[in-house]
């Protein structure tokens, strides 16, 4: 497998793992709160970013962090809510329905980031193709997510 193959089977993992993910988040939050859990699992990730750190005798180029650009900053502010607003849909709309849409967004938007530049973006072509892709993505979300409320019925507690 080449170089760039394994990012790829990297970002599948990833993407294999994220319902695994969501349950620990909801778990912690049915535990602690919405926003509570957010914010604690935040944390639990920054000291586990540190470890990671000294683990592995990076030290990166901190001095670089006062010329990052300001809306860099967001990110933290983003993925705190982001994990905020799931943790709340999650349990209403189901796990698959969340993240199709999530995906579908997430792609679509990249889509708009590549073809304008946007935050530094690096600037990739939008061929018919990608479109359709999205499209695809768009509908795939759809039918995952319409008509849950129909189907849906919790699973006892033992």
């Amino acid at each position: 497998m080449t170089h760039l193959g394994w990012w790829f089977v990297l970002a599948v993992c990833i993407g294999l793992a994220q319902p695994v993910l969501w349950q620990m988040n909801l778990k912690a939050a049915e535990h602690s709160g919405i926003i509570e859990a957010a914010v604690i699992l935040h944390a639990i990730g920054a000291v586990f970013g540190i470890l990671l750190l000294l683990a592995t005798g990076r030290t990166g180029s901190w001095q670089g962090l006062i010329h990052m650009p300001w809306w860099a900053w967001l990110a933290g502010a983003i993925g705190v809510s982001g994990m905020a607003i799931l943790n709340r849909a999650i349990p209403i709309i189901g796990i698959a329905a969340a993240l199709a849409t999530v995906v579908a967004a997430q792609f679509i938007a990249s889509l708009l980031f590549e073809h304008t530049g946007w935050l530094e973006t690096t600037l990739r072509a939008v061929t018919p193709m990608r479109c359709v892709g999205a499209l695809f993505l768009a509908l795939g979300a759809y039918l995952i997510s319409r008509r849950v409320d129909r189907y849906s019925q919790p699973k006892p507690r033992p």
